[in-house]
């Protein structure tokens, strides 16, 4: 009878762990948001352009300000984007950072002086670069 007891307990402890831990893989995969490649695609089309055109800062800004402005535009359809997907918070919000303290500022900057130091190019695209590889990690996280 002792043993019967003791099997039965073991039992249930274990088809008690084995339903928490099927529930908790439940809930943690309803938590992240799943690939979307229109994603990936504008963090890797950003991810080429933004850097080298940062580069350019040290020309006039008016001989780059079509391309400037392309790329805002671009930086908030990706922004955009991100937000209208379920579970993607913390990557639509990585965007409007991006957006909002990082390019724009660095653009603004760019538009008012006329042409840039190397030397604040080369920091300020190393935080873009930074921020557009978290981006890019978190989307390639996402299950597909």
């Amino acid at each position: 009878m002792k043993t019967l007891l003791s099997s039965l307990k073991i039992n249930t402890l274990v088809l008690s762990l084995g339903l928490l831990f099927v529930g908790s893989m439940v809930t943690v995969s309803s938590c992240v948001a799943s690939f979307d490649a229109m994603s990936m695609e504008n963090v890797t089309s950003i991810s080429k352009k933004l850097p080298d055109l940062m580069g350019k800062a040290t020309e006039a800004y008016s001989k780059h300000e079509a391309d400037a402005t392309s790329l805002l535009n671009d930086i908030g359809k990706a922004a955009t984007h991100a937000a209208s997907l379920k579970k993607n918070k913390e990557v639509a919000e990585s965007w409007k950072i991006l957006q909002n303290d990082l390019v724009t500022p660095f653009f603004a900057r760019w538009k008012e002086k006329g042409k840039l130091d190397k030397d604040f190019i080369k920091e300020a695209a190393m935080q873009v670069s930074k921020s557009l590889d978290a981006i890019k990690k978190a989307e390639s996280a996402k299950k597909k």
